[in-house]
């Protein structure tokens, strides 16, 4: 009987196999950390672009409104405003300022603030109103 002994071993030792899943451990927290970058930045995009719809929007009312009330700063905008972004209910505060710039034109600024994770956002827009006098 002869036994045949074989040099040429295959597979992994555990070491190889302990380091090849570190290796993968780490390239897996990077690619989620990837994605968690990703997904707050698409959110804070949605809630930028919901800030400057409702920018236009009080803007286009105080288009619409009387040009008396408006350089008076009497005007009337609902604030604050509520929104559903992907499960979050946001609330967005419009507040508006009117400048004189002559008896028939009057510049305002509209500003929306939202806070989200304790952090303070805003958008401002701006335009000029006239009237025909």
């Amino acid at each position: 009987m002869k036994l045949i002994v074989h040099s040429n071993k295959k597979g992994f030792t555990l070491i190889e196999l302990l380091v090849a899943m570190l290796v993968m451990s780490i390239g897996l927290m990077a690619m989620l950390d990837g994605i968690t970058n990703y997904i707050r930045i698409n959110m804070e995009n949605q809630m930028r672009h919901e800030a400057m719809r409702i920018g236009e929007s009080a803007m286009e009312t105080l288009r619409n409104s009387d040009f008396s009330q408006v350089k008076g700063g009497t005007a009337t905008i609902t604030s604050p405003e509520t929104r559903r972004i992907r499960n979050f209910d946001i609330s967005y505060t419009i507040t508006w300022t009117p400048t004189s710039i002559s008896s028939s034109s009057v510049a305002i600024q509209v500003a929306v603030t939202w806070v989200f994770k304790n952090i303070t956002h805003r958008h401002d827009a701006a335009s000029v109103i006239s009237t025909d006098i």
